[in-house]
């Protein structure tokens, strides 16, 4: 029910933010002033520089309703329907994993690669694949810098593809990314021998156990995107069993990982050198709250592993 005789601005913003403090929202301020902005059409800041202004009877439903919406503890990007990322806007709905800073760091890391290659390699095409492209963030965002690269972005979600389709047709890139319907746990996005220049991934790796402890947040986000079994490393091993199918001599393999999983990791790409297929020792990059995040490994091009 809609608070009545309250009109403007700075009342229905006061109105809001007392209503996520009773539902244990965090940061309630800043949701209630992103809600009222994204219905007012204005940027965050400009939202308190008219508190006199008198809200319509339609923006008024709308606020209220986006306000409960997010007092039942959904995350506010679901609520927005949107998520910045990397520059952009990314469209999310419940059926993806709400894009994070933290995945931010893993596109800067091949954006860094991809560009010394091209340095190297001004005219070539590189072909990078994403497994488990849930939003399409990712790809879009590669896409988006990388002018002349080729992606390949799978998912086993159809509801996901869709989305990261209608990600890349908002930011006209979609003409340079193939979207497949595949298994993560079979990660081949075509066959003819190795082939990819870039093996990319954001994986499931919280573990099972832990998966009830998360925020009421990410409990309404899919936890087929969360769940990354007994140690959270289910899918890493997966895509490290497919790796040899896809990546080509001197490709990078780069993985978002949760905390506490970086030497675990790095051992398992070090156990995963076999039978003519060898990775470099394996890197590992911070990110901005100094945890572990992104693991990078080079497939070692045949003349450095003789």
């Amino acid at each position: 029910m809609r608070p009545q005789g309250i009109a403007t601005a700075a009342q229905w913003l006061s109105r809001g933010e007392e209503q996520l403090r009773r539902s244990g929202v965090p940061e309630t301020a800043a949701n209630a002033e992103l809600l009222l902005a994204h219905v007012l059409g204005l940027q965050r800041p400009a939202v308190k520089a008219f508190p006199d202004r008198v809200l319509t009877e339609k923006e008024r439903h709308h606020f209220w309703h986006l306000v409960l919406q997010r007092s039942r503890r959904m995350p506010l990007a679901y609520v927005l329907g949107f998520q910045p990322f990397m520059g952009i806007d990314i469209d999310v709905t419940p059926s993806v994993l709400v894009p994070r800073p933290e995945t931010e760091q893993l596109v800067e890391a091949v954006l860094e690669l991809a560009g010394k290659e091209l340095e190297s390699h001004p005219d070539k095409t590189l072909q990078i694949v994403e497994l488990g492209t849930g939003s399409g963030c990712i790809s879009v965002a590669l896409a988006c810098r990388l002018k002349t690269a080729l992606l390949y972005a799978t998912d086993i979600s159809q509801a996901a593809l869709q989305l990261a389709e209608r990600n890349a047709r908002k930011h006209h890139v979609e003409s340079r990314i193939r979207f497949l319907r595949e298994d993560i746990f079979k990660p081949e996005a075509r066959g003819g021998g190795p082939w990819a220049d870039f093996l990319v991934a954001n994986p499931p790796y919280v573990p099972s156990s832990q998966l009830r402890r998360l925020e009421p947040e990410v409990l309404q986000e899919p936890f087929l995107a969360l769940d990354g079994g007994k140690d959270g490393l289910e899918a890493v091993r997966a895509i490290l069993a497919g790796a040899p199918r896809l990546l080509k001599p001197g490709g990078w393999l780069a993985l978002e990982i949760g905390e506490r999983q970086a030497e675990p990791v790095a051992k398992m790409i070090e156990r995963a050198s076999s039978g003519g297929f060898v990775f470099a020792q394996a890197e590992i990059r911070k990110d901005l709250q100094g945890a572990e995040r992104v693991v990078l490994a080079r497939r070692t091009p045949p003349e450095a592993s003789k």
